[in-house]
């Protein structure tokens, strides 16, 4: 069932839930995915009284980085799986969320991404909406 008043943006993005991912959802989900970012969260909603996604992206992009060992060619088998269920929630972000969500992964996580130390290793990671997103495309 498709909501009429939605637009075609809109209806190409919900999720099986019936509804587009919202920023919240996402970051329910990348939570879910790390137990660190749990409590940047927490430590997040302490300080500003309220969850600021564009501003937590900041977070998901250091825990990926420390994940990727900033630089290091090898990486532990428990941070790898950190690191892809992290970049799948992301790409189910691009995929299922709202225009709000969907400029939050696109602006303060991929196009952000582009200066960090580790973007090389972190670009061949991304999935394919993800990835269009990059300004250097």
């Amino acid at each position: 069932m498709t909501d009429p008043n939605a637009g075609p943006d809109v209806q190409a993005r919900r999720s099986t839930s019936g509804r587009p991912m919202r920023n919240i959802d996402l970051v329910d989900a990348l939570c879910s995915a790390s137990t660190t970012l749990q409590e940047a969260r927490r430590v997040h909603e302490k300080a500003y009284g309220t969850l600021i996604p564009h501003v937590f992206m900041a977070d998901v992009l250091k825990r990926i980085g420390a994940c990727l060992g900033s630089g290091l060619d090898t990486t532990p088998a428990e941070n790898r799986r950190e690191i892809q269920a992290l970049l799948d929630v992301l790409e189910r972000g691009m995929t299922d969320g709202d225009r709000e969500t969907c400029n939050v992964i696109a602006i303060s996580f991929t196009r952000d991404s582009e200066v960090e130390t580790f973007f090389q290793q972190l670009m061949p990671l991304l999935g394919p909406k993800t990835r269009a997103q990059l300004k250097g495309k």
